[in-house]
């Protein structure tokens, strides 16, 4: 079947309902299933739509996915890209990055998805790498131009922005988020969370300030 279909309209009330039963409906058989396991079919059967109509808003399996995490990264990070942050200065702006980048890592359906990485990385790659395509790469790079553009203003100095852009996130996760990937900690209450994004942006602030600062 040829899936170059015309998309329908954007915006009209029905396409958006049956947008998101589609989304929901792979959500829930991705975590179930796998990536691999999971068809175009059972997905259409589970949203209560046609095939045709998945393949009318979705490029099939993989336009699904870099949909799913696309989505799930906007309801935590408030600004599309980093660099709308830049006015709000280093600090405020990377305690809100912070405080999203935690409420998505720990957030219950996020975790389950790292399970199921975790358990496909052996025998296939396909959808770890979409993954990593369409969430932690571009959270990344967008860190990186805010750091860069923090350099450049000189409030910050960062060298290797990129770098430094993954340490920040590293750090953030730590070990509380590997002990709940393992299911041998429970999940960071909202107090631990705070206490965890104050404590990493003041680090990252005093490792990156400018010279003579600290």
């Amino acid at each position: 079947m040829s899936k170059a279909v015309e998309k329908p309209a954007a915006g009209r009330p029905k396409d958006l309902e049956k947008r998101q039963a589609i989304l929901d409906a792979a959500a829930r058989l991705f975590l179930e299933q796998g990536f691999e396991r999971t068809t175009v079919d059972a997905i259409a059967a589970r949203a209560g739509v046609s095939k045709l109509t998945v393949y009318s808003h979705f490029e099939g399996k993989e336009g699904l996915f870099r949909a799913l995490i696309a989505g799930k990264c906007g309801e935590h990070f408030e600004a599309r890209e980093f660099t709308e942050l830049a006015a709000l200065g280093p600090r405020e702006a990377l305690l809100r990055i912070a405080g999203g980048f935690l409420g998505l890592m720990f957030h219950p359906d996020v975790v389950a998805l790292h399970r199921v990485l975790m358990n496909a990385a052996s025998h296939d790659a396909t959808m770890n790498q979409t993954f990593w395509d369409s969430g932690p790469a571009p959270t990344i790079d967008s860190l990186a131009q805010l750091l860069k553009r923090f350099d450049a203003e000189g409030s910050l100095r960062v060298p290797h922005p990129q770098t430094a852009a993954d340490q920040f996130l590293s750090m953030l996760k730590g070990g509380d988020h590997l002990r709940v990937l393992l299911n041998v900690g429970e999940t960071p209450g909202a107090r631990r969370l705070k206490t965890i994004a104050q404590d990493t942006v003041e680090m990252f602030l005093r490792a990156y300030a400018p010279q003579g600062a600290v």
